[in-house]
Formats: C-alpha cells, sequence, structure tokens
C-alpha cells in the first residue's frame, strides 16, 4: 500500500517538468547554438537533419507555435524564447528539417 503514494508523488514529480521548460539562451546566441542546447536532447539530428515536420509542421508559424505552447506531455513550452531568438530558431528548424 505504501507503493501507491510513492510512485503517485514520483509521477507528479516528473509531470510537473515536463510542462515548461526554463531555457534561457544567452544574447549572443545562434539558432544553432539554441537549437543544441534547448532541442537537441530530444530531437537529435540524423543524417544532417535536425527532424523530421509533417506538411502541417512545415512553416515557420506552426514551427512557433510549438515552441511557445509545447504539446502535451511530449513537448515542453518554451516560454523564455522570444523575438529574434524563436524566429531564428523556427527558420533555422525549417532549412534544416525534411518533410514527412
Amino acid at each position: 500500500m505504501r507503493k501507491i503514494p510513492l510512485l503517485m508523488v514520483c509521477a507528479l514529480i516528473v509531470l510537473s517538468g515536463c510542462s515548461r521548460d526554463k531555457y534561457m539562451p544567452e544574447a549572443s546566441a545562434t539558432p544553432e547554438i539554441i537549437f543544441k542546447e534547448a532541442c537537441a536532447k530530444c530531437h537529435t539530428p540524423v543524417n544532417g537533419k535536425v527532424m523530421a515536420l509533417s506538411p502541417s509542421m512545415a512553416n515557420t508559424e506552426a514551427i512557433i507555435d510549438r515552441i511557445r505552447n509545447g504539446k502535451g506531455f511530449s513537448m515542453p513550452a518554451f516560454p523564455n524564447l522570444m523575438g529574434d531568438s524563436v524566429e531564428g530558431l523556427a527558420q533555422y528548424i525549417l532549412e534544416n528539417s525534411e518533410t514527412k
């Protein structure tokens, strides 16, 4: 019986860390550096491509929306990426990805 409350506490701790990422890039960080520091933990480049985008995600507006808002538990939101940082990152992702 003691295992269930312990598992619930562990699950809450893990899930609470999944909703938002506190990453803040340095002012001089290039889009490539931002990708390596914030994204490559989960999106490991393969054959020179940083990720495979669905047709609906293959535009900067959709990528920026996903970066800012995340997606469920699989993709955290990055609220600290704003302005030129998020726009440059979205363009970098678009230029260095393939479309499925």
